[in-house]
């Protein structure tokens, strides 16, 4: 009885042991397939990270070249304008005046009065005494088959004929004794809308009322010549004008000093400079 009691627990131990023995084999191909799984999609993972960040980069060198090829173009785009100014100044400097010394100055004439002519030049403005001016040219390009340029001289009649606008001022000066100057400098600012702001004062000097003072900037947008002109009147003091009633706060009384304000709008453009006139009337 004994023996077949250990002969049946001996085959119980027999067969669980083969038991034992299948299953563990059969669980390691699954764990090392699971392994293999995870390493694969580790490396799948590290690939495309490697493989998005090299993108990036590679986007980020195309923009910057192309950000350098815009700059590029546009640095060699004004030294082209600037080059075909410096080598052909009528196109804004059409005006040739010709001294009693031999010298002629290439210009643009701004204004006069009986004894002087203020002009711009390349190098800056310029005050020209009138009697040393023997005469004017103006050079006019035309556009021939041969690309010539012609001179026309100016008659003694046409020569005033140009300098009419500079009538204002001569007429002005002989109906008032007012006069008005730019008190210290022109500030210059940004608003947060991006709009370029002009500010600064104005000062009676002359014995006289000036009426409706007002101050022009030209701006200069590119060495073409194209310009801006915008307006701005004076905050100064009110007055009544007899005849029409109208009442005027762009008026400065002698030794007065009247303020102005000029918002150039970003829709305009950049600028490389600007000039201005001071303006006036003169009403009982």
């Amino acid at each position: 009885m004994l023996n077949k009691l250990v002969r049946f627990y001996i085959v119980i131990f027999v067969v669980s042991a083969l038991f034992t023995g299948c299953s563990t084999k059969k669980e390691t191909p699954i764990k090392s397939e699971n392994i293999n799984q995870v390493t694969n999609t580790s490396n799948e993972k590290t690939q495309s990270e490697d493989f998005n960040f090299s993108s990036q980069q590679l986007n980020y060198q195309i923009k910057k070249l192309n950000a350098e090829i815009d700059y590029l173009k546009e640095q060699i785009s004004s030294l082209d304008v600037k080059s075909s100014l410096y080598a052909d100044p009528f196109d804004i400097y059409n005006k040739e005046i010709m001294l009693n010394n031999g010298s002629s100055i290439f210009c643009k004439i701004l204004s006069q009065t009986d004894n002087e002519i203020f002009v711009e030049t390349l190098i800056g403005n310029l005050t020209i005494q009138r009697e040393s001016v023997v005469r004017v040219v103006e050079n006019i390009t035309v556009l021939n088959e041969d690309n010539s340029i012609n001179i026309i001289e100016i008659s003694a009649e046409e020569e005033e004929e140009i300098l009419s606008d500079a009538e204002l001022i001569k007429q002005r000066q002989t109906q008032s004794s007012a006069t008005i100057i730019l008190l210290g400098d022109i500030k210059e600012s940004k608003d947060k809308s991006g709009n370029t702001i002009f500010t600064g004062e104005l000062k009676n000097i002359g014995s006289e009322r000036a009426d409706l003072v007002r101050i022009d900037f030209i701006l200069r947008k590119n060495f073409q010549g194209d310009i801006k002109t915008l307006t701005s009147y004076i905050s100064g003091s009110s007055h009544v004008f007899k005849n029409s009633g109208i009442i005027s706060n762009s008026s400065i009384n002698p030794g007065a000093i009247g303020s102005f304000k000029l918002i150039v709008p970003n829709e305009i453009g950049n600028f490389i400079g600007y000039s201005y006139q001071i303006e006036w009337d003169f009403y009982e």
